[in-house]
């Protein structure tokens, strides 16, 4: 007799775990994705990959969403809710000196104030939520929004 998980673990190997259904793809991601949609895909490397949240302040809802262009290098796409383009970081784009984000976990930092990172500067009070990015065993990170663009404050090492 077949049990449901393993019927579903059997499925789960014929997916590719970087294939993403179109049918978990919110219409925002979509949409903000189509003029760049000849440089960059959406990876599902991370699950969830993609986060949503309020990155800019504007009490709107945007999404952040995992992406690789045609190199391999890996990135985040941010859709903000009032601009019809992403703001690419990484996947090629430099942010703090990382052209190649290959974390394995990521969440929503909700607005307020950061612990003082290792070797960094007063740490920022975020207007916004932030991006909580983690590379196990190693390194984390914060991406937040200036008012202008998004920045970097390192967390651990």
């Amino acid at each position: 007799m077949i049990t449901l998980l393993m019927f579903l673990m059997a499925g789960a190997a014929l997916i590719p775990q970087s294939e993403v259904s179109d049918y978990n793809i919110p219409d925002r991601i979509e949409t903000c994705l189509k003029p760049v949609a000849n440089q960059y895909k959406i990876s599902g490397r991370i699950n969830p990959f993609y986060l949503s949240g309020d990155f800019d302040g504007d009490g709107r809802r945007d999404y952040a969403v995992i992406i690789i262009n045609r190199k391999g290098e890996r990135g985040i796409a941010v859709c903000r809710a009032a601009v019809h383009k992403p703001e690419i970081i990484g996947a090629g784009v430099v942010l703090n000196k990382l052209v190649d984000f290959d974390f394995d976990a990521w969440m929503v930092f909700e607005r307020g104030a950061l612990q003082r990172g290792i070797g960094e500067g007063p740490p920022p009070k975020l207007q916004s939520d932030g991006i909580s990015i983690i590379w196990s065993e190693s390194a984390s990170a914060i991406l937040y929004w200036d008012g202008i663009r998004f920045r970097w404050y390192q967390q651990g090492d």
